[in-house]
């Protein structure tokens, strides 16, 4: 067998922005897969609620990718109730497409804390993991995910098309530098972010004031 991946990005993307976008083009045309979708996590199990709405992230999602058929937004975890765990979305994916290799695209960082994660070990009956690793990373690997590493590693792209889930692939990108946070504290902070996101999607946040400071009350005036 050997077939196109499909590339499996997840984050709050809250919002979704070029370093985002760029990563999962990377991902598209280096590793040579189908097309990379960008899944927008509902309830975070390890972190605080995102501020924008699922509703407004989708969108921002879906405005950002379409003119470009090689990124897809997928909202099944917008669709599930319960905390977004990425063991159930892949089992999910993999029932949809049983015959193509899903490739779970995360960085070094991440992947350190990876045997935090809802039952983690099962993630590679479904998937394999794409391990982005910059020179700017620095992150001690949990002894546990270390042993992933070191049995599953693979340093040939080739290993993810031919098998459908199970390795470990690391790729280094060109570095791009931007951040979710970054951009939420521009706009707080009534600064722009032009450039850092699609305009289509910074267009769509200035209409809805999602970030925006909010006015002084009068207990704060």
């Amino acid at each position: 067998m050997s077939t196109a991946p499909v590339g499996v990005l997840g984050g709050t993307f809250d919002p979704v922005h070029n370093g985002h976008l760029r990563l999962a083009m990377e991902m598209a045309t280096a590793l040579n897969m189908a097309h990379v979708r960008l899944v927008p996590c509902a309830r975070p199990p390890h972190r605080g609620a995102p501020t924008a709405s699922p509703g407004q992230r989708a969108k921002w999602i879906r405005v950002a990718v379409s003119t470009e058929p090689r990124l897809r937004l997928d909202d099944r975890e917008l669709l599930r109730d319960g905390p977004s765990y990425t063991v159930d979305t892949l089992a999910s994916m993999r029932k949809d497409m049983p015959d193509t290799p899903l490739c779970l695209i995360m960085g070094r960082d991440v992947f350190a804390k990876l045997p935090q994660w809802h039952q983690w070990e099962r993630i590679f009956d479904s998937a394999h993991i794409v391990l982005i690793d910059r020179p700017d990373i620095d992150a001690t690997l949990d002894p546990e995910a270390s042993a992933a590493l070191a049995k599953r590693a693979v340093d040939d792209v080739q290993a993810l098309h031919d098998t459908l889930c199970g390795h470990i692939y690391t790729y280094t990108p060109p570095p791009l530098a931007i951040s979710a946070s970054y951009i939420r504290q521009l706009l707080a902070e009534n600064q722009s972010p032009r450039y850092l996101l699609p305009m289509a999607v910074l267009d769509d946040i200035m209409d809805a004031g999602v970030y925006q400071p909010q006015p002084a009350t009068a207990a704060t005036q």
